[in-house]
């Protein structure tokens, strides 16, 4: 394997693993009772690296409340290879009338409340 791919996919590990680690702390000081808002999160990027791509695909829903949901597909700045949409199931021409990524992640954001 790539030694760039693999020096990112250990990069998003971490990354994700601090993420979980931050946020299990907060759930175990704080108990579980009461807790209104927990984000199950998908992101889908236009790249197999983060180098390379940007997300794309946003999308998270909260598992106690399923009407309290986001999911929006976002315009690249960088158009998809062919392969990447063979493998996410969506194509450039689709993409082309959604708000831009940045836009998107925006939206994101303060539907996360981050």
């Amino acid at each position: 394997m790539n030694d760039k791919l693999i020096q990112s996919k250990k990069r998003l590990h971490d990354s994700l693993f601090e993420l979980y680690m931050q946020g299990g702390q907060e759930l175990f000081q704080a108990g579980t009772r009461g807790l209104k808002r927990d984000l199950i999160i998908r992101l889908e990027t236009s790249a197999l690296t983060p180098e390379k791509g940007e997300i794309i695909h946003y999308y998270a829903i909260n598992r106690w409340d399923e009407d309290n949901e986001f999911e929006e597909w976002a315009k690249p700045s960088v158009a998809l290879s062919s392969e990447a949409e063979r493998i996410l199931g969506v194509t450039n021409s689709q993409l082309e009338g959604c708000r831009p990524t940045d836009v998107v992640m925006q939206s994101f954001a303060a539907f996360a409340e981050i």
